[in-house]
């Protein structure tokens, strides 16, 4: 008798454990809602010369400590789909990501002209592509690592107001590639569907966008304008953000169905 208890009390648990082992593995879709934003440094704008001469002095004296970088905080709301595979405890998977998001990056300075230049990158749509692991525990949930590629649609613009020196205002389109590293917690909610909290940390790459000042529009060679960034005849000046890398920080909800 002792045996037989025994003997269906190791049944019992073995079917227990293949459960707790089988129920991350299969396809998923899934819908997700987050916020984008980055609390660091955003850099500044900067005026270099094209024939490389020195205008340093110049746009001291012309800008001063009035240069600004700022990251504009938004929203995000994209789809999943992936696939799990469970070995064990651990649980391997992959999952591409496309999402709409609306965040911007700016970096400016104001001069004492008056006058405000400001170079601008937004992202519109972010897709990523990154494996995981995780570490099933016998409660339902599910904590994990993950990485990848990530791919990024960014629009560049260009703004300036100066009447004493003419700047090229324009706007193009780009794209920026590099990659993503995120933690995160699944929760079971039921057989079909599960609740993940995660956070991820995007870096786009260097995506950055110069712009040329090409020539005077109405004011002689003797303002500060044309002596911080030069003639035509010179190249004039090229103004670029100090910061790189387009790099951000998400937090975000996803709700998964899985089959």
């Amino acid at each position: 008798m002792n045996k037989q208890l025994s003997l269906a009390g190791a049944l019992v648990l073995a079917s227990s454990s293949v459960f707790a082992q089988q129920q991350w593995q299969g396809y998923y879709l899934g819908f997700s809602g987050g916020f984008g934003f980055n609390p660091g440094d955003n850099g500044e704008l900067e005026f270099r010369r094209v024939d490389g001469s020195d205008n340093s002095q110049a746009i001291d004296n012309a800008f001063g400590d009035n240069f600004e970088g700022k990251f504009n905080a938004g929203s995000l709301l994209g789809l999943q789909a992936g696939y799990d595979f469970q070995q064990g405890a651990y649980v391997y998977g992959v999952e591409l990501s496309v999402n709409a998001a609306d965040l911007s990056q700016e970096q400016s300075a104001f001069s004492a002209t008056p006058a405000t230049y400001i170079e601008r990158r937004e992202i519109d749509v972010l897709t990523t592509l990154t494996g995981r692991i995780g570490f099933a525990s016998e409660h339902a949930f599910l904590p994990y690592i993950k990485a990848g590629v990530a791919h990024g649609d960014v629009d560049y613009s260009w703004e300036g107001n100066s009447g004493a020196f003419r700047g090229e205002a324009d706007d193009d389109d780009g794209s920026g590639l590099g990659y993503t590293v995120g933690v995160g917690m699944e929760v079971r909610l039921n057989p079909s569907l599960t609740l993940a909290f995660e956070y991820q940390y995007v870096d786009l790459g260097a995506a950055d966008f110069a712009t040329n000042f090409s020539g005077e529009q109405s004011i002689g060679g003797s303002n500060g304008a044309f002596n911080a960034f030069g003639d035509a005849a010179s190249g004039g000046t090229n103004a670029e953000g100090s910061d790189d890398d387009f790099d951000f920080q998400i937090v975000h909800t996803q709700l998964k169905y899985r089959f």
